[in-house]
């Protein structure tokens, strides 16, 4: 009887192979397609929290966004520390 049951063991231990580079690219792209969702989510609702705002702020008359002086900063991946000029170049919007 055991010799048996080794016999079917070893009839059937090369019937299912797994290829775990496979399985690592499938997950991988699970993985990714789940966080774009749930950015693009998290952004469209962000997106749709302003429209709502701006919405309110016309109908109750006052003048919604006001007109500000915006700076955004610019990294130059060129340049480095201790070389003349800053690695840093400020952009008025």
């Amino acid at each position: 009887m055991a010799n048996l049951a080794q016999e079917n063991e070893r009839a059937i231990s090369g019937a299912i192979k797994i290829d775990e580079k496979e399985i690592r690219t499938h997950l991988d792209g699970l993985v990714r397609q789940s966080v774009e969702d749930t950015l693009n989510a998290l952004l469209n609702a962000e997106a749709d929290a302003i429209c709502q705002a701006l919405e309110v702020s016309a109908q109750s008359g006052s003048a919604g966004c006001t007109s500000r002086k915006l700076q955004a900063q610019v990294f130059d991946e060129g340049r480095r520390s201790g070389t003349s000029g800053s690695a840093f170049t400020n952009v008025a919007v």
